[in-house]
């Protein structure tokens, strides 16, 4: 207030000489003229006024006339599912996926290899041992396709069942096994890695050259094209809900009693207890799951990041699919080999809680399904999947 009653002229203010107005006088002959050049001011500013409001009305009456058409109008509806993660979009949204085959890209997750890239990204992703207890993961993108994905691996045989599943899914890969390569002739499998498809190394950790090759998406697909993989081939989608997470604002209920999986992690040792384990933590506030992998020099879990993103991989389902893993007789590398067609036992998380499950998948080309214990067909959350393949021996080794 007392700015405000200083910017107020003082009693001697108005009688100084400060704030007199001089006294002026002119002859009538300039009183004329100064008069007719004031009218001709006002002439020209109101003939400017006149087209300004002209104008400025007619913007107006545009933009409503464009308000009024659009009141009532739908929104594009989302009427088009993603069939590998039952996400819905609009047919402009869609547009840039709806008529094309998805892009399955071998990563590489030795130690050296972390952090991927481009691995949040993925619509689903299937992780498997390829030897010595340590996992690879087999990403599919199809909403999307990031700029940079790696580091790229070698193929292994088994991990072609999710390639032929997912509708002929092209693939990319950097090397194989030999009975990776006998089933990739074999099978047809769209191979980018046998079609020389370009990659580059990049190489800020200072690692051996295995674990430095990455791919732009886009260059795969375009590459793809040329090799004549357009087009795409329809598969059978999984069943999907909406979200209906645990009620944790309900005082009375006891959450862990329902389900330990919402308070505990998800743990899984897929042959030891180490740099390979995952876990996967609920999160409710997404209604999701968080993964870390390995263990840091605290003993504590590693948030498992992407390099691209710069985000937690985080997922609205997890499958634990146990099969029967065995060595592959007289192999020099000790390779594997996995039994994933036929049917087996598994675990499902979702909305923070764990139920069992058993699989099912008829032959090659058909879908893995799974079944609850009343043996209806399992129906997802709408998001993003991990399927992690633990040995059937190991079933114990999944903790949560």
């Amino acid at each position: 207030m007392n700015e405000i009653n200083n910017l107020k002229p003082t009693e001697s203010s108005i009688n100084s000489h400060e704030f007199t107005s001089p006294v002026i006088t002119t002859s009538p002959k300039k009183k004329l003229f100064v008069w007719g050049g004031i009218t001709l001011v006002i002439l020209a500013l109101s003939v400017a006024a006149y087209f300004f409001i002209i104008n400025s009305s007619i913007s107006i009456d545009s933009s409503v006339k464009d308000v009024v058409n659009n009141v009532g109008k739908p929104a594009d509806p989302r009427t088009i599912m993603n069939p590998i993660t039952g996400i819905m979009y609009t047919p402009e949204q869609a547009s840039s996926w709806i008529d094309i085959r998805p892009l399955s890209v071998m990563i590489n997750n030795f130690i050296d290899a972390r952090p991927q890239s481009g691995i949040s990204k993925a619509d689903i992703v299937y992780e498997i041992v390829a030897e010595g207890g340590i996992t690879r993961f087999l990403a599919f993108y199809l909403s999307e396709t990031p700029e940079k994905i790696g580091p790229i691996r070698s193929s292994r045989h088994y991990y072609l069942t999710y390639v032929k599943e997912l509708g002929d899914a092209m693939y990319m890969h950097i090397g194989y096994s030999p009975q990776a390569l006998e089933a990739i002739d074999t099978l047809k499998i769209r191979s980018l890695g046998r079609g020389n498809a370009p990659f580059y190394r990049d190489n800020p950790r200072n690692v051996a050259s295995e674990h430095t090759a990455y791919a732009n998406g886009n260059t795969l697909r375009e590459h793809g094209y040329g090799l004549g993989w357009e087009g795409k081939r329809d598969f059978e989608p999984w069943k999907f809900k909406d979200d209906s997470p645990v009620d944790i604002s309900n005082p009375q209920i006891d959450t862990c009693s329902i389900t330990k999986a919402f308070c505990k992690p998800l743990t899984i040792d897929f042959w030891y207890e180490g740099d390979y384990t995952a876990f996967f933590k609920y999160n409710p506030s997404t209604n999701s799951y968080l993964r870390f992998t390995g263990y840091d020099l605290n003993g504590d879990p590693v948030t498992h990041v992407d390099e691209l993103t710069n985000t937690q991989v985080e997922v609205k389902n997890v499958i634990v699919q146990f099969a029967d893993e065995e060595a592959i007789l007289g192999d020099d590398k000790n390779r594997l080999d996995y039994t994933l067609i036929g049917s087996g036992s598994g675990i499902v998380f979702m909305d923070g809680s764990a139920f069992n499950v058993t699989w099912l998948k008829e032959d090659l080309d058909s879908r893995t399904r799974y079944y609850d214990e009343n043996g209806e067909e399992v129906m997802f959350n709408r998001g993003k999947i991990w399927v992690s393949i633990v040995p059937s021996r190991n079933t114990a080794q999944v903790v949560y």
